[in-house]
């Protein structure tokens, strides 16, 4: 059973690629690196199916052939579609003919292999792939300037330098790369310890340490050892797989410059819960405010502007409202929670909503709405229904003043009441009069 149970978890990188391929489709289909990571990902996909089965023990010779074909194409092309996505979010950079020439590597060895299986057939080359893996490469000088010798250089050989060179040149082109940019591990330490910003592109250079030795490491091993030390590919699998969550996830800031661990926190924020739709629109808020230039921030100005001036609402009407809520007589309930309630009623004036009810705001203050009626009743001493009225009947006062032709049905919509008749007897309620002989009282003033 545990055997069994090994043998799956030699498929668990090919089943963490697979979901981001689907999850990439649903999130970051409109970043700049979509098409080169869902290559990529892709890619991996045959490489660690490939290399799944070609550690199962005791696997049919067949497959094998046919699985380390796959191999021989996948592997090599990893490090060419890293590069092309590093370029892409380093310069931004179209696809060009040039960015291509690395494919070469993989395409040559894989229709030399192809030939060359085809040449030999699948079914000759299962015992003497056998034999290699039963005895060692020891065996190999009794296929010298053969048809199975040429194989073995071209798949396996060859194949293994290709890997190893590729790996080589991106090393040193990483290791240049950290020195004339000062990347330091200590960046990453402080990433991690004191929620320090790091560069992202930083970051996804230590993201790819580990699964690109990793690849190197598995691709140098013989299949005769990975048969006898199966550990090692579980490790691989398990390591690989984390490899690929890690990179995805970095792929989705790739177009900032730099992140903090809170801020890598939220990258799924877009996909939020609606208990906590006010916090994380307001973290969503700062973090786009910072991220934008001054056009952009003139240009959200007038939206915001025009959605606000909607309601008819400028500055100073919100006076008698302000007054209202921050020089309430009586002892808070709490503080915290007064503070958050008076936020929202000023900032978003809720209570211009005509179906507002105590049960919305308890929902807004992630509290419930016994707690939201005595915190009115010890803060206002008045119920919620008439402390929602006496914020609408100020309202609607100040809206009279400004609008003195307004009609009784428009003051009462754009106060938050249902009908101009609940608005009149509500008003005439609290003020003692209507709302025409108020105005008539107020200019007089």
């Amino acid at each position: 059973m545990s055997f069994n149970f090994l043998i799956l978890l030699l498929f668990l990188p090919s089943a963490s690629v697979l979901g981001w391929l689907l999850l990439n489709r649903l999130v970051a289909r409109r970043t700049s690196t979509y098409i080169l990571v869902q290559l990529l990902m892709l890619d991996l996909l045959l490489f660690f199916t490939a290399d799944g089965l070609y550690s199962v023990p005791g696997i049919n010779t067949r497959i094998l052939v046919y699985s380390h074909l796959v191999t021989v194409f996948s592997a090599p092309c990893v490090i060419p579609l890293i590069w092309l996505i590093f370029d892409r979010v380093r310069y931004g950079n179209r696809l060009g003919f040039t960015h291509f020439i690395w494919l070469l590597i993989p395409v040559s060895l894989t229709l030399s292999s192809i030939s060359l299986t085809d040449t030999i057939g699948a079914e000759q080359l299962s015992p003497f792939i056998a034999n290699i893996h039963a005895n060692g490469t020891e065996i190999l000088d009794n296929y010298r300037r053969t048809t199975f010798g040429h194989y073995y250089a071209w798949s396996h050989t060859i194949f293994r330098f290709a890997v190893g060179g590729e790996l080589l040149v991106a090393v040193a082109y990483l290791v240049g790369y950290a020195i004339k940019q000062d990347v330091r591990f200590r960046h990453l330490i402080d990433h991690f310890r004191k929620d320090a910003p790091i560069r992202v592109i930083e970051l996804q250079l230590f993201i790819l340490i580990i699964p690109a030795s990793f690849v190197l490491f598995k691709v140098i091993l013989s299949k005769q050892y990975i048969d006898t030390h199966l550990w090692v590919s579980v490790l691989f699998a398990a390591l690989s797989s984390i490899g690929v969550f890690l990179f995805n996830v970095s792929e989705w800031f790739s177009q900032r410059k730099t992140i903090t661990r809170t801020q890598a926190k939220h990258v799924m924020m877009y996909n939020y819960n609606p208990d906590i739709k006010g916090p994380i629109i307001e973290i969503m808020l700062e973090e786009l405010i910072g991220e934008s230039d001054a056009d952009i921030l003139l240009r959200l100005r007038d939206k915001v502007k025009d959605r606000l001036d909607s309601g008819e609402i400028a500055p100073k009407d919100m006076n008698a409202v302000k007054d209202l809520l921050f020089n309430a007589q009586g002892n808070a309930w709490d503080d915290s929670l007064l503070t958050r309630f008076r936020s929202i009623m000023l900032s978003e004036q809720l209570f211009l909503k005509p179906s507002l009810s105590l049960q919305d705001i308890a929902e807004r203050l992630h509290t419930n709405k016994t707690y939201i009626s005595k915190l009115v009743n010890n803060t206002y001493n008045m119920g919620f229904p008439e402390f929602l009225n006496t914020l609408r009947v100020d309202y609607a006062q100040q809206y009279i003043r400004n609008h003195p032709n307004a009609k009784q049905e428009e003051i009462a919509l754009a106060s938050g009441f249902l009908s101009a008749s609940s608005f009149n007897n509500i008003f005439r309620k609290i003020t003692g009069t209507t709302p025409k002989t108020w105005l008539l009282t107020a200019d007089r003033r």
